[in-house]
């Protein structure tokens, strides 16, 4: 079977003369998962055993990032022991380095550095990414953090954003699980036309031109990431923190269902903590399977992991979605949970016996 993705991280592993179907998650978390074979060569799904089965082996997913970094005045500030800037800076160096196998990266700045005509506004620059997000590239990323240098400039995120959809637009490697990590200590504060909204407490006309950018790339398939570093956020309520959390909620990888949905770093033990978390997320195994052909019987599907078959029900095991086509398996709760902290090796669909319902059944 061919995967889906330009790093063939997923193996499938069928007994029998099966054809291939995929699965993906483009839903609950995690990235794409390629997996499940569902239809038999010459014969339908319900003519076989239990001993017809496919297995799926959990490994991190391959995704692309974009980092978006904030280089305006603000990121000067004192901030642990050194300032904003270089405290994310030497967070993101670490993690680049540490995902390198399983993301491919990227890196863009606010304000920008070039292509800024017709900015209105001091400060109010975007341009496109400085280095392309691409495999192998750990060293150009990493030498465009270490050179980044607070601006006296302003936050052009609307632009930036904009930027950053028009890069991955024209992408084409592969990779569906697509992200962009805006790591700033502020709300936006230039428009689309490069006007400033500082005058407005809220910067609404910002905050709504940089809403409308996260839902161009969400529909693009692109979720964003919103980082808020520094201590002033958390005891902003109304302002810049609203507006960053609109932000984050929007982007579909919210921290949170509440609020703050931004991941919050007040201080440099909560900002090491956010970008471990953030970039744990990008690369977890999916808990949805979606196959790619039809199920012929949806009644004689059963779902193992590691070996142990799990209940068919919709909480704490795992349930059928046939309202969308083709279907989805979604695992859910404690096992979703199990597959998501990597405390499990391989998923093991099986065709043509029912599943069990109940836990004691399953033992």
């Amino acid at each position: 079977m061919a995967v889906d993705s330009a790093f063939p991280l997923l193996a499938l592993v069928v007994a029998g003369g099966f054809a291939c179907a995929g699965v993906d998650d483009a839903t609950d978390g995690g990235g794409r998962q390629d997996a499940l074979a569902l239809v038999p060569d010459g014969g339908p799904t319900s003519s076989l055993s239990c001993s017809f089965k496919a297995t799926v082996p959990l490994v991190p997913q391959p995704a692309d990032l974009l980092v978006l970094l904030d280089r305006s005045g603000s990121m000067d500030t004192a901030f642990g022991s050194g300032t904003r800037l270089q405290a994310v800076a030497s967070e993101l160096t670490d993690v680049v380095t540490a995902f390198a196998e399983h993301v491919r990266f990227g890196y863009q700045e606010l304000p920008g550095r070039q292509g800024c005509l017709g900015q209105a506004g001091a400060g109010c620059c975007a341009s496109a990414p400085t280095v392309g997000v691409a495999a192998d590239n750990v060293a150009a990323v990493v030498a465009a953090i270490a050179a980044a240098s607070p601006v006296d400039g302003n936050t052009p995120t609307a632009a930036a954003l904009r930027a950053a959809d028009g890069y991955y637009d024209a992408l084409a490697d592969g990779i569906d699980n697509r992200y962009v990590l805006l790591a700033t200590d502020g709300a936006p504060n230039c428009t689309l036309a490069g006007d400033l909204s500082a005058g407005n407490p809220s910067n609404v006309g910002a905050c709504a031109d940089a809403l409308a950018e996260v839902a161009a790339l969400v529909s693009a398939g692109v979720r964003v990431i919103v980082l808020g570093v520094g201590p002033d956020l958390a005891a902003d309520t109304t302002g810049e923190a609203t507006c960053l959390d609109a932000l984050a909620h929007a982007g579909g990888a919210a921290a949170s269902p509440g609020s703050p949905g931004y991941y919050s770093a007040s201080d440099p033990v909560e900002l090491q903590l956010a970008i471990e978390q953030i970039f744990g997320g990008i690369t977890r195994p999916s808990c949805v399977l979606r196959f790619r052909s039809d199920v012929v019987d949806t009644t004689a599907v059963a779902l193992y992991l590691d070996g142990q078959q799990i209940p068919r029900t919709a909480q704490n095991g795992w349930r059928l979605d046939t309202s969308v086509s083709p279907p989805v398996a979604r695992v859910t709760g404690v096992y979703c949970d199990e597959i998501q902290a990597f405390q499990v090796k391989t998923i093991e669909a099986r065709f043509g016996c029912p599943p069990c319902i109940d836990i004691l059944e399953c033992q």
